[in-house]
C-alpha cells in the first residue's frame, strides 16, 4: 500500500514557510511538507541514501537540527526544470527536539489545512 493510508501522522504543506539545510551535504533544500514522523524536501541534485543531519528553519524565527533517514526519492519537473524530491523519516531524537517538532507542527497546522 502506498500514499497517505501508509502514514502514521498527517502532513502539512509548508512550501514557502520552511527551508532546510542538509548539514551533512552542505546543501540547501526547500521543505515541501512536514509531519510528526518526517518531512520531504526538494533539491536540484539527488540526495544520497542514508542518514543525514538536517537543519529546518522558518526564516529568522527559529531553527531545529534533526537527524533523518532518506526513505524515498523521485524526480519531478517543476517550473520547467528537473528537481529531486526526497522523503525523510526522523531518526531517534531527544525529548527537546521531539517537543520542538511537535510545537512547530501544531502551529503550522493551525495555519494550514491538513492533507
Amino acid at each position: 500500500m502506498t500514499g497517505p493510508d501508509q502514514r502514521r501522522s498527517p502532513r502539512i504543506d509548508v512550501r514557502h514557510r520552511l527551508n532546510a539545510y542538509l548539514v551533512s551535504l552542505d546543501r540547501p533544500a526547500i521543505v515541501r511538507d512536514l509531519s510528526l514522523g518526517g518531512f520531504s524536501v526538494e533539491t536540484e541534485a539527488e540526495i544520497p541514501d542514508g542518514v543525514h543531519i538536517v537543519r529546518l528553519r522558518e526564516g529568522d524565527r527559529w531553527s531545529v537540527t534533526v537527524t533523518a533517514a532518506s526513505r524515498h526519492h523521485r524526480e519531478a519537473n517543476i517550473d520547467g526544470g528537473k528537481r529531486h524530491i526526497t522523503g525523510f523519516e526522523y531518526e531517534d531524537q531527544n525529548a527537546d527536539t521531539q517537543q520542538t517538532i511537535r510545537v512547530l507542527f501544531e502551529r503550522l497546522a493551525a495555519e494550514e489545512t491538513v492533507e
